[in-house]
């Protein structure tokens, strides 16, 4: 059966049809348009703005670390150069999962977990600078390389990158003079302007290093690279060359350095060789030492924190900060002061019993042996305490206090080390702004009294022994010590030479009174009952003086149940040869004991080493 539509029904599904034709072609043609619209405005009026960042989604400014300066002794003998290593380096923006990626490198043994919040906190203050890379370990060895070869797909984003790394040729010989490096911090993008670093160099932390950071620092290149989406370089479009840091040289002697430290093996303490025609130091150690490179490598932070709580103290540098009582090393400059004062006679002769009293004190002050008759050159040959105990109370803790000071002792020498102490020279105005309490900041006789024989609150380093004993050899004057003797810029053949300054301390004193001086430190090494005598060959041409400084008070027939850290210090200084000198040397050993036994040895060796290099007949034997 046929069923057939009505007319009307026909044409009323025909305007319906007709009706969906037209909505149809009509919202095509809008969409077209707008399509239209939107071609025309990307290509007419934001082509340049797409353009530029096109530009800057393919192009990448890079940095270009620039070789650091070398190191070089007083003869051209290198310290510190650079060496390739190989490190692993990352880029947090390619990075997919940072946690999981480290403790993968964990698990390879490249990485240690107390290392994973330290990068952490890199990747943190690095957030503003796009595809930076940034250091994760230095010095990978073989074994690290070849774990991470074998995994680089799993760890998208980083990557193994040959770098030039800070190596120490003699290594621990020199570590307190010369430093170390470090990865850079926030502190020292304070300290220096970090246009000249790219981040995945190192800076200097310490010491020469540290110091003279502004001349060994080079000048970064740059270069534009080409990069995908992904960040694969494609190709380098423009660089621009680096600038390498300048050499340096400094005023040490390494086969002097290499006696110091050889002398003081097994033992605590410092010895500084300083020329005093100059103010040049011709060696300075700390024992004990520490290995600069393994540091500038990459300690790990468990490693790291087991070096500074070591109870020796390795990376304490003793010999610019380490503080000591000068015990009787001052006694040549107290006698000084005293026969110019006009405090004693030079030939008067004084009785020593083996005790000083004071009025009203019940204990004496002893001595360490009964001298009998003693004028002032015996008085420093045989180190008499009683006479520098009578000296001492006639001078009083004011002109014995401000007399010292002259010698530089209480100040820093402002050697170009930096971190130094300024050591303690006590009066009655630093104990009322050191103590607190009202009856600790009086001043009483018998401080003065211990304050004569170098020991109570008197603090001095080894660098200004030396110092201090370079302006007796002098006569009054002396140089600032300085370790740089010059700079080799790379961009002159002439070299920049440092300047010794010359500073008068102790010019109005009578020369009669030097000799006195001189003569009693002649006799310590070369008359019996000299404190050093048969320590040196007989009639050395050296003058010096020994010290024993008491770490601890307690009754010296304890003899050898004191423990280590309780005993004396054992203290030395001398010059050489004694009419035109040309070294001074200044030796503590800790917990050593007497100034003959542990410090008079050390610094025989460096007078021997010292003639032998050639200087004048530093010691002479018959």
């Amino acid at each position: 059966m046929v069923n057939f539509k009505s007319t009307q029904t026909q044409e009323a599904e025909k305007s319906v049809f007709l009706n969906r034709i037209l909505f149809s072609s009509l919202a095509i043609l809008l969409l077209g348009g707008l399509i239209v619209t939107r071609l025309v405005y990307l290509m007419v009026i934001e082509t340049d703005e797409l353009s530029l960042r096109s530009i800057n989604n393919t192009l990448r400014t890079q940095s270009i670390p620039a070789p650091r300066g070398l190191i070089y002794d007083r003869n051209n003998q290198i310290i510190a150069e650079n060496l390739p290593k190989f490190q692993l380096e990352m880029i947090p923006e390619q990075v997919i999962e940072l946690e999981n990626s480290l403790l993968h490198l964990t698990d390879l043994g490249i990485l240690s977990v107390d290392e994973i919040p330290i990068i952490k906190g890199r990747v943190q203050k690095q957030r503003n600078y796009q595809f930076k890379s940034i250091v994760i370990k230095r010095n990978l060895n073989e074994r690290q390389m070849a774990r991470f070869a074998n995994n680089r797909m799993l760890l998208k984003g980083f990557d193994i990158k040959s770098r030039l790394t800070r190596n120490y040729a003699q290594g621990e010989i020199y570590a307190h003079v010369v430093g170390y490096m470090g990865s850079i911090s926030s502190n020292d993008y304070q300290r220096f302007d970090p246009s000249f670093y790219t981040g995945k160099e190192q800076i200097g932390k310490s010491a020469i290093e540290r110091e003279y950071e502004h001349i060994l620092r080079g000048i970064p290149g740059k270069q534009k690279l080409l990069v995908n989406v992904r960040g694969r370089v494609m190709d380098e479009i423009e660089k621009e060359a680096f600038e390498s840091g300048n050499n340096i040289v400094l005023t040490l002697n390494s086969e002097l350095q290499k006696t110091a430290y050889d002398s003081m093996e097994g033992k605590k303490g410092s010895v500084v060789a300083m020329d005093p025609r100059n103010g040049e130091i011709l060696a300075m150690i700390s024992v004990p030492s520490f290995d600069p490179t393994a540091i500038s490598l990459g300690l790990s932070q468990s490693e790291f924190r087991k070096l500074s709580n070591n109870k020796k103290r390795p990376l304490f540098n003793r010999a610019i900060a380490g503080q000591y009582p000068p015990g009787s090393t001052v006694k040549p400059m107290l006698a000084l002061g005293a026969l110019d004062m006009g405090i004693v006679d030079s030939e008067h002769f004084h009785t020593c019993e083996g005790e000083f009293r004071l009025p009203n004190y019940s204990r004496p002050f002893g001595d360490w042996a009964v001298h009998g008759s003693v004028n002032t050159k015996r008085a420093i040959q045989a180190s008499c305490d009683v006479y520098f105990y009578e000296s001492a109370v006639e001078m009083g803790i004011e002109r014995m206090s401000a007399f010292l000071k002259k010698f530089n002792l209480g100040e820093e020498t402002k050697l170009d080390l930096g971190s130094e102490k300024a050591g303690v020279v006590p009066n009655q105005e630093w104990k009322r702004n050191n103590f607190s309490s009202k009856q600790n900041q009086n001043w009483y006789l018998g401080e003065t009294v211990i304050a004569g024989i170098g020991q109570g609150y008197m603090l001095a380093t080894p660098v200004q022994l030396a110092y201090a004993t370079s302006i007796i050899a002098n006569r009054g004057y002396a140089y600032k010590p300085h370790i740089l003797k010059q700079i080799n810029l790379n961009n002159s053949n002439e070299p920049l030479s440092s300047q010794s300054e010359r500073i008068d301390h102790l010019m109005n004193i009578d020369n009669e009174y030097w000799d006195v001086v001189f003569e009693g430190m002649k006799a310590v090494v070369n008359e019996k009952r000299g404190t050093a005598y048969g320590v040196f060959p007989e009639n050395s041409d050296i003058a010096g003086k020994t010290g024993t400084s008491q770490v601890f008070n307690m009754d010296k027939r304890s003899g050898n149940d004191v423990p280590e850290e309780l005993k004396d210090h054992g203290l030395f200084i001398g010059f050489a040869p004694i009419n035109d000198p040309e070294i001074v040397i200044a030796v503590i050993v800790e917990n050593g004991g007497g100034g003959r036994v542990a410090a008079a040895p050390v610094a025989k060796q460096m007078f021997n080493k010292f003639r032998e290099l050639g200087g004048k007949k530093v010691v002479e034997s018959n």
